[in-house]
């Protein structure tokens, strides 16, 4: 099953640290596909969630490996 714009953005909102680890690479191969993550570009309010969940949940973490996801995610 190839990861869509809701898929993403609910892996991004969850407060279970293991699952935000996992997920990290599946969010950086999702935003580097851009036949896959082509969606992002056209429902700007879905794309502001994405990056806001990103920015409050994930960068405040205070688990160092989270924060890292975040910034790999979004050097992409």
């Amino acid at each position: 099953m190839e990861p869509s714009m809701e898929y993403c953005l609910a892996q991004v909102l969850q407060k279970d640290v293991g699952k935000r680890l996992q997920v990290g690479q599946e969010l950086i191969d999702y935003f580097s596909d851009k036949q896959k993550s082509a969606d992002l570009e056209h429902d700007q309010t879905m794309l502001d969630k994405m990056v806001d969940g990103l920015a409050t949940s994930w960068v405040n973490s205070s688990n160092y490996k989270v924060r890292s996801a975040w910034g790999k995610a979004i050097r992409v």
